[in-house]
């Protein structure tokens, strides 16, 4: 909550006048109180969670032979309407009573660490600095989590109900994993704290990139063809592919971590393989094509 009564007041203590960013933003949350501030990101999480993989499953719905040919694991039947909305129960049925409490720790602790809820909001040079700094702490903590989940304890007791999904999807992205993924997006403005506007955006993108790297297809204008080092759907699909036993393409932002130590090569292997198959099927093909040249001839 705002120590500004007017806007007027809010402009005084700034010396100077507020930016149509932050009139709205003051607007809205001057008379809010900070818990409710932070309990936003439940919502965010699940309007995100509701809308982010709708084009998608709309292709499929509507264009289904187009969308055949850009997943990555055409062979394996589509998530089922009733399975993805079992996805859905699942993976935010628990949203107030994990995300819930964490906002009542994370207002509480990270007012004592320097959380901004006020006026000014973050310039957009602070604001993309954040970001990547979030992006690379939450990759390095969730890339050595994941590694962990991959142990035998970790699969069997907690990581297995996630490889439920064989073929990736984007609405099953979070299913089963709710309070690693809550442990790992914290990490970043837990330790670099920032306004709340950031956190909201911070975890926006990165429900949005969880439901990229899930959602099962590659197509030409994928991210991952953007953005380097970007791990991609293409990337993701291949450790849900190899499933429980895979120890391979770990990462969930970017591959650098994989690509240092080491945990790529299965996947690499795997590209190369892929890549001779369909060298040998271009080559027999131009032979078929030679011999029927010759006997029209």
């Amino acid at each position: 909550m705002m120590p500004y009564g007017t806007a007027a007041e809010a402009e005084a203590a700034l010396g100077r006048s507020l930016t149509w960013a932050e009139s709205w933003w003051f607007r809205y949350s001057a008379r809010m109180p900070d818990l409710w501030l932070m309990w936003h990101v439940a919502l965010v999480f699940f309007v995100m969670y509701a809308l982010v993989p709708l084009p998608l499953l709309l292709l499929q719905q509507l264009a289904p032979a187009f969308a055949l040919k850009y997943k990555l694991q055409p062979q394996v039947k589509q998530a089922s309407p009733i399975a993805i909305l079992r996805y859905m129960r699942d993976s935010t049925g628990l949203v107030p009573f994990i995300i819930g409490p964490f906002a009542a720790i994370y207002s509480a602790a990270f007012k004592m660490l320097g959380m901004r809820m006020g006026l000014p909001l973050p310039s957009a040079r602070e604001t993309m600095t954040q970001l990547v700094v979030y992006s690379l702490v939450e990759d390095y903590i969730d890339y050595w989590l994941h590694r962990f989940l991959h142990t035998k304890w970790g699969y069997d007791k907690i990581h297995y109900a996630h490889h439920e999904i064989r073929t990736a999807t984007g609405f099953g992205a979070s299913y089963a994993e709710l309070t690693v993924y809550a442990i790992t997006i914290f990490a970043g403005p837990a330790i670099v704290p920032c306004h709340v506007t950031t956190h909201w955006l911070w975890f926006s993108i990165r429900i949005m990139v969880n439901m990229d790297t899930h959602s099962g297809y590659d197509f030409p204008f994928s991210l991952s063809k953007l953005i380097p080092f970007y791990v991609g759907a293409k990337f993701h699909d291949y450790h849900h592919y190899a499933g429980g036993q895979s120890q391979s393409n770990f990462s969930s932002i970017f591959t650098y971590c994989d690509n240092l130590y080491g945990t790529n090569k299965g996947y690499m292997y795997h590209k190369g393989s892929l890549l001779k198959l369909k060298m040998k099927e271009a080559e027999h093909n131009n032979v078929k094509t030679r011999d029927s040249s010759g006997k029209e001839d």
